[in-house]
């Protein structure tokens, strides 16, 4: 059985509209813990690769004044995630924020991602 399950994403978001961006991820917190979530964001530090890596920035090319955020959900697994994102798929306040989010960040350069713990099947 899968212990944890993360999904990731990878949003950038022009410096004109960062606070915009952060209030609406503070409003989509406390919706995403009501259904089982464990939400996170980070901005971006450094982009670059570093002792002879990649770094994001190999991976997309970044617009004048875009910075970088990653946001991380964890779930106990990948059955309770399932099941959230069922459930908010039909939330009306999630969707809300979805559209005043597509307002102004392009949802086709958002990148997604999920993981699950590889330890726990060891």
């Amino acid at each position: 059985m899968i212990i944890i399950f993360v999904s990731l994403y990878i949003v950038r978001v022009h410096k004109d509209d960062l606070h915009r961006f952060t209030k609406l991820a503070q409003k989509a917190k406390p919706l995403i813990r009501s259904y089982g979530g464990e939400p996170f964001l980070y901005q971006e530090d450094a982009l670059t690769g570093r002792h002879g890596s990649m770094g994001l920035l190999n991976l997309f090319e970044l617009q004048d004044g875009e910075v970088v955020f990653l946001g991380k959900v964890i779930f106990p697994s990948k059955e309770d995630y399932t099941q959230a994102m069922e459930g908010m798929k039909q939330d009306d306040l999630l969707k809300h924020l979805y559209e005043q989010l597509a307002e102004f960040i392009d949802i086709t350069s958002l990148i997604t991602s999920t993981f699950y713990d590889a330890e726990s099947e060891v």
